[in-house]
């Protein structure tokens, strides 16, 4: 494929790469409905174990800039089931065994903000999307520090790299909040 950047040979890196590299030019409802969310996440669910997810975040240097800006988006999009009725279902049950994969998909934001450095990015290209997507951090607050108390130090990394120590918006006053009661 013309556009083809991976260099990875682990086959599970190279399933999420396939999908970021089929649906780069698609209509963008696939990536801003989270079509394209599922599809990485189910891959990462059904797939990916520790050694994969280091592979990934090796193989993400060799991307795009916009590869990595869809990716950015994917991972940290919802994942909601659909129902019958066509309704979204977020269940406590259903949410608990999708969102497995959340300290990982977290853990990823620090290569993605470093290569973001390191390219020298024009206007923060992949910090907007972090910072767009603030309510991954919020919603999946509880999973992150159920898996490690160290996570609260990693969020407030991540508001020194993003910037956003001193903002006031309503996301980041809540994550806050959040942390300041998690410190307790």
């Amino acid at each position: 494929m013309e556009n083809c950047k991976t260099e990875s040979i682990n086959s599970f890196v190279i399933a999420v790469y396939k999908v970021i590299l089929e649906h780069e030019n698609s209509d963008s409802d696939y990536w801003n409905e989270d079509h394209g969310s599922q599809d990485l996440i189910q891959i990462f669910e059904n797939c990916f174990n520790l050694g994969d997810w280091k592979d990934l975040e090796l193989d993400l240097k060799n991307w795009t800039n916009f590869q990595l800006e869809l990716f950015t988006q994917a991972i940290l999009g919802g994942y909601l089931s659909y129902t019958n009725e066509g309704v979204y279902n977020s269940e406590k049950e259903i949410v608990k065994e999708l969102t497995k994969t959340v300290p990982n998909r977290f853990d990823l934001l620090f290569p993605i903000i470093e290569l973001e450095k390191e390219r020298k990015l024009n206007s923060k290209d992949l910090s907007h999307i972090i910072i767009d997507y603030l309510d991954f951090i919020n919603d999946h607050f509880d999973i992150l520090i159920e898996t490690d108390s160290n996570y609260i130090k990693k969020i407030k990394s991540i508001f020194l790299l993003l910037g956003l120590t001193e903002s006031n918006s309503e996301n980041v006053l809540i994550l806050k909040q959040k942390i300041q009661n998690a410190s307790i």
